[in-house]
């Protein structure tokens, strides 16, 4: 494939090879010497010799000044065959007129590609400012392609004054003319008062036409080549970013790819990437080669940036000091001067009008400002690095949390990071078990849970009724008003709601047992207990039931998914991957130090369905067993946060492309995907939940994290920074704030998008994270209020 530019350079020059060729008869035609009259001798009249000697001077130096003229016109079209930057052939351009014409100013004006502007490139400067196409006499003549000489500039009332007020200039004669190219006119040369004050004559005129078709194909190459330059800008910047997504690069990373690419895009002599703080109404940089900068944080709404992260409302100021919206103090501060500004926000994900992030440029290299291609190039560029912040939006929620803390020297740098899983440094587990199943003895034997009694469980009395309203046929269940004997009875429901047992062959007693197993293998702790076991296979199967997702999946699919939610942490030690690695634990040995956990629970899984009493696969195929195992484990697998954001930007992608709950049922790789994602979901869903549920999950999970951390005390390792001084009520609501906004609601959001009756449960996390922000806010007030006394 050809580069852009080159092709564009080879195109450019074989038409300006063309209209030099046309200019060069043109310029011969223009400058002709006008053939003398010959002297017509008289009887009566001796024409003296002194006489003839003078009229042989005259036309001697009419040949001469002609020949120099020409001369002039073809060293312009000489100098500009290589000549690609536009500024620089405009002042080329300038530079001959005044060679051509004795003026007092001279101006090269170009249109705008949508014709309704003009940038006026003002004597031998490049100094570019723009004005109306329509206006003035340039505007008249861009318009009807006609030349215009006039001797009393303001006795005509086509003559716009406000450009002479603008300059500081006065105009008295003038001529002006449009330059063609490609049949076309791009802009008009014009000429101001002639040196010698008188008006400009028909010689002029003919000077400057010929010059203009020169000019007008030096103008257009240089176009070509500046859209083709623009173009590969624009790509190569894209480019970049769709490497950063692709590659799984972390924030900082992410944010240095595209500041460095907002320079190359926009030749900006300065850019600030901003990320979007909803949550505390702030502004904040990432990452910055100054050390004193990082972590700057501005609130939302106050000065530019601020006002495009408020609305997504794109600001384009071409002189910053005439614009009420600048605030000079900054500038005032530094010594260094603003002149323009482009900036412009990175669309959210659900909603335009609410940024993620705000790219700002600051003074266009090589010109007074940015101009609407500008604009255009970096809006597409704003909407890939969209698609790129989608899959790290969990990463820089908590890179933020990090960086407050560090301001508040209370937390230190990292561990969020760490726990919940950033894609940075750190190889995938996917699809990538281990076989081995591996002994509990590691477990401390007051965490383990006695077995249940199979002959304890009233087994099918829940569903004794099929055609009756189920009271766990809703979200509003409350799992926490029934005994784990009632808990195991209504996960066999679930699967004889869709009457799974009968469709696959599935010997019932076999069913039981595997449930009792999976059950007798969750350990006594806080949170990762069979409650939580059972909320999640429980949402699971009301997503499927109740939101259309059943409809996607086929009966082993679903029949693989009840037993993938049920026995997703199975065997779980109440403690974290971090911890583990950390402390060296036999199970990241077994497991590299690799998503340890989720690997053992699906070994775990794997272990308790090779028994023959547990064995729900006896009718299947072999086929159908081996597919069924497979969408179990690696439904287990994708359980891993570091996961987290594939799962996000799957959904998100999915909805945005238009494939609206297609989840194709034909496609064996479309429903294992669906399933992956009902777990997931399902496995985040304590704050979708009614409040006296999602109060309780809450509780829970604080606990095992404060249990965490006097563990990583008495261990002597690092210890996770967000699971200490959770006593403290701010922190923790501050902690569960960040959970909802930056992980359940980003998540929920994509499965509502493909499957609208999750809105329910989306609105309900949006009540909860609104309930949080309150929450902090008061603590926040409490705390000003306190510090003032």
């Amino acid at each position: 494939m050809s580069n852009p530019s080159s092709s564009a350079l080879l195109i450019a020059t074989t038409a300006a090879a063309a209209l030099t060729t046309v200019a060069t008869f043109s310029l011969l035609q223009h400058y002709v010497i006008p053939n003398p009259k010959p002297s017509v001798p008289s009887d009566h009249q001796i024409v003296r010799k002194d006489g003839r000697e003078v009229q042989s001077l005259d036309l001697a130096t009419t040949v001469s000044e002609y020949r120099r003229k020409i001369e002039v016109l073809l060293y312009m079209q000489e100098a500009v065959v290589n000549v690609m930057d536009f500024n620089h052939v405009l002042s080329i351009i300038v530079d001959i007129a005044y060679s051509i014409v004795p003026a007092s100013r001279i101006s090269v004006m170009v249109l705008s590609d949508d014709r309704k502007s003009m940038t006026v490139f003002v004597s031998k400067d490049a100094e570019a400012m723009s004005i109306n196409a329509t206006s003035g006499i340039a505007g008249y003549v861009a318009a009807t392609a006609t030349k215009v000489n006039i001797a009393d500039a303001y006795n005509d009332p086509r003559f716009d004054k406000t450009i002479d007020e603008t300059l500081g200039f006065k105009t008295d004669s003038l001529v002006c003319v449009p330059i063609h190219a490609g049949g076309s006119v791009v802009g008009v040369i014009q000429a101001c008062n002639r040196t010698d004050n008188n008006a400009f004559g028909e010689e002029d005129e003919r000077g400057l036409e010929a010059l203009s078709l020169s000019a007008g194909s030096a103008i257009r190459k240089a176009q070509l080549y500046a859209s083709a330059i623009r173009s590969n800008r624009k790509s190569a910047a894209i480019l970049s970013v769709v490497r950063c997504r692709t590659s799984g690069a972390s924030v900082p990373d992410l944010i240095n790819v595209v500041t460095k690419s907002t320079y190359s895009l926009l030749l900006a002599e300065r850019v600030s990437v901003y990320l979007v703080d909803r949550i505390k109404g702030e502004i904040w940089i990432c990452v910055s080669k100054d050390p004193s900068i990082a972590g700057l944080t501005l609130p939302i709404g106050r000065g530019i940036s601020g006002q495009v992260a408020l609305n997504g409302e794109t600001i384009n100021l071409k002189d910053c000091y005439t614009s009420d919206k600048f605030d000079s103090s900054c500038d005032k501060k530094t010594g260094f001067t603003t002149r323009s500004m482009l900036c412009m926000a990175v669309p959210g994900f659900d909603d335009e009008s609410k940024p993620v992030a705000v790219i700002q440029a600051i003074n266009k290299i090589g010109s007074k400002s940015f101009d609407d291609e500008d604009e255009e190039a970096l809006s597409a560029f704003c909407n890939e690095v969209k698609m790129a912040m989608r899959g790290n939006f969990l990463e820089a929620a908590l890179l933020k949390l990090e960086s407050d803390a560090r301001r508040q020297c209370d937390i230190d740098s990292s561990s969020y990071l760490r726990e919940f899983g950033s894609m940075f440094g750190r190889e995938s587990s996917r699809s990538n078990y281990s076989e081995e199943p591996l002994s509990p003895s590691h477990l401390n034997p007051d965490r383990r849970r006695s077995s249940l009694n199979k002959q304890s469980i009233q087994w099918g009395r829940t569903s004794s009724n099929i055609d009756a309203k189920k009271e766990f046929d809703d979200f509003g269940f409350d799992i926490f008003s029934k005994s784990e004997e009632e808990l195991v009875d209504i996960v066999f429901a679930f699967f004889e709601e869709f009457n799974l047992c009968d469709r696959l062959k599935v010997d019932a007693e076999h069913l039981q047992n595997l449930i009792l197993a999976i059950h007798d293998t969750y350990n006594n702790v806080p949170f990762h207990n069979f409650y939580h076991a059972f909320s999640v296979c429980h949402v699971s199967y009301l997503l499927m039931r109740h939101c259309d997702m059943a409809q996607c999946l086929s009966s082993v699919d679903i029949f693989s998914c009840l037993i993938a939610a049920l026995a997703h942490d199975c065997d779980h030690p109440g403690v974290s991957n971090g911890y583990l690695i950390e402390t060296e634990d036999v199970l990241a040995t077994a497991h590299n130090d690799d998503a340890v956990l989720e690997r053992h629970h699906a070994s775990t899984a794997a272990k308790l369905m090779t028994y023959p009493e547990n064995d729900v696969f006896a009718e299947f195929s072999k086929q159908q067993k081996k597919q069924c195992r497979k969408v179990i484990l690696d439904a287990i697998l994708g359980t891993d946060m570091s996961r987290h954001m594939e799962h996000v930007t799957s959904l998100h992608e999915r909805a945005d492309e238009g494939h609206h709950a297609f989840f194709d049922r034909n496609s064996h790789t479309d429903r294992a995907e669906l399933v992956k994602h009902i777990i997931h979901c399902a496995d985040l869903a304590a704050q979708t939940l009614p409040e006296k549920i999602s109060e309780e999950f809450e509780l829970r999970v604080m606990k095992e994290f404060t249990s965490q951390a006097l563990k990583e005390i008495e261990a002597d390792c690092e210890q996770t920074s967000f699971m200490k001084g959770l006593e403290d009520e701010k922190k923790r609501c501050e902690l569960q704030l960040n959970f909802v906004s930056a992980i359940v609601l980003p998540l929920w959001g994509g499965l509502a998008k493909l499957f609208p009756k999750c809105d329910e449960r989306v609105e309900r996390a949006n009540e909860i994270r609104l309930n949080y922000e309150q929450l902090v806010k008061q603590y926040a007030s409490t705390s000003t209020s306190t510090n003032e006394r």
